[in-house]
This record gives structure tokens, sequence and C-alpha cells, in this order.
């Protein structure tokens, strides 16, 4: 899934089993599991889903005011792609876009999550930035589906 149909396919078994960062796959079912971890953690309980946390912590009409750091934004602008890439993908039959995609979308949440806490002191930032990783997720989960890939909320 990560090459167009034009392009020779080289499986190498043992970036496949790998799980750590060189493994496209993995890295990103990582960073949904992060995100769900993330929510969990902001909801004060561990026996719920991601799904149930996001929903106890934000609001639907959450201010997206306070997101202002350079990888905040950057990661607002990669999941605004998703809608159009899936329109592209599927007119062009070029799943390997979307592959690409979620990976792309997977190192700017790693790099927001790196520079940016998500649960912060300031109420207003912590709402926006939960809501920014709650959309992350949302659209790894998708993509991952679309791609015929799980998207476990633990690793």
């Amino acid at each position: 899934l990560s090459r167009s149909t034009d392009q020779t396919i080289d499986f190498d078994i043992t970036e496949a089993k790998r799980q750590d960062s060189s493994n496209p796959v993995y890295y990103v079912q990582y960073a949904h599991a992060r995100i769900c971890s993330i929510l969990r953690k902001a909801a004060g309980e561990e026996s719920i889903d991601a799904d149930e946390a996001a929903a106890r912590l934000i609001p639907a009409e959450a201010s997206l005011e306070p997101l202002v750091e350079e990888a905040e934004l950057n990661l607002a602008r990669k999941i605004d792609e998703f809608g159009g890439l899936v329109e592209s993908c599927a007119r062009d039959l070029a799943p390997f876009r979307l592959t690409h995609y979620a990976q792309e979308l997977a190192a700017c949440f790693h790099q927001f999550y790196t520079r940016c806490h998500v649960l912060t002191d300031d109420a207003a930032l912590t709402t926006a930035r939960l809501y920014a990783a709650d959309a992350t997720r949302r659209v790894l989960e998708n993509a991952l589906y679309l791609l015929g890939v799980s998207a476990p909320q633990r690793m």
C-alpha cells in the first residue's frame, strides 16, 4: 500500500515485524494509541475508550484560538488535508498516497506531542489541544480503516 501500482514492491518481512518507528504501520498505530492514552489520562479513567473520554472532555464548540504554536498549526493544516486527499486517492486509485499521508500526520502529531504539553494548567489551552489530538486520532483511525489496518487504543 505504500507504492503506486507501477512500482516494484520490495517487501521486507523483518521491517514488517518490527515494533518501532522504522515500521510505518507501527509508527501510525502508535500515534493513535498514544492519543487514546492522553484522552484516558485527561478523563482520569484508564478503563474507558477514547471516544467516551473525548465526549466527556471536549465540548462540541471548542475554541481553537489558543493554538498558536508552530507544531499546533502544522498539525491542524495536516488534518485539514484529509478530506481532499481521500477523494483524490479514490479518484486516482492511489491508496499509497493515503499511506504516506498517515505517516506524515503521525509525524506531525509526534512533533506536536514533543513540543506542546497537551494537559496544562490553562483550561482553554488544554481543551484546544485535546481537540487537536482527538481530531488527529479520528483522522488516523479513518485512514487506517480505509487501508484495512487496525487502530489499536493500547500498545
